[in-house]
């Protein structure tokens, strides 16, 4: 993993040694949570921020093992992504009536209740889309080979046809750029007719 050396946290006498916990905070890292919460897992354990100062100062070592965890960690978000969609239902507990609607009891009298399969409402459903939508946008930003829109560039001359050069751009080319031109131009269509050298 690299030197690097311990970090004193906030003005105590608590030294963590990133050999010691890089490794836990990692293993929680990779289940998809945020490095506050996988930290939090640790009460006695470093904060973030000496976790992103072990990374920063040892980019080889602290620093790949912490992207890779990350990588494996937001393609689970990925998988949650699903999950989230496909819940469209839900369970809750509700009071056990009898058929005249009236509240059934046990023998001491205390309520019973019953739990009942319920489809999700408007607001959970709002609620949904924006936790989908917010982790769309996430791993777009953390992952935008794989999460992220596709984007290609095309570049077209005016009105979106071919790019075309003018002669007087070609004027001021040297020898030696016309020559590279007319060899790229030749390898895209070889249906170029020659560039004429000189004036």
């Amino acid at each position: 993993m690299g030197k690097v050396t311990n970090i004193k946290l906030n003005s105590t006498s608590r030294f963590y040694s990133p050999e010691a916990w890089l490794p836990q905070i990692c293993a929680e890292l990779r289940k998809g949570i945020t490095l506050m919460d996988a930290c939090a897992t640790f009460p006695d354990g470093p904060s973030a921020d000496t976790v992103m100062v072990w990374v920063r100062k040892d980019p080889e070592g602290a620093g790949r093992m912490y992207a890779e965890a990350r990588e494996i960690g937001y393609l689970l978000l990925g998988d949650r992504i699903e999950d989230i969609a496909q819940q469209t239902h839900a369970y809750t507990i509700v009071p056990l009536l009898d058929a005249e609607g009236n509240q059934v009891c046990d023998a001491e009298g205390n309520p019973r209740h019953q739990r009942v399969l319920v489809p999700l409402n408007s607001d959970v459903v709002a609620h949904k889309r924006l936790q989908i939508d917010t982790l769309k946008w996430k791993l777009s930003k953390m992952l935008p080979k794989v999460f992220g829109d596709k984007v290609t560039q095309e570049h077209v001359g005016a009105g979106g046809g071919p790019i075309t050069f003018a002669a007087s751009q070609l004027k001021v080319l040297s020898d030696e750029e016309l020559d590279t031109l007319q060899k790229m131009l030749a390898k895209v269509s070889p249906d170029v007719q020659k560039i004429e050298h000189g004036n």
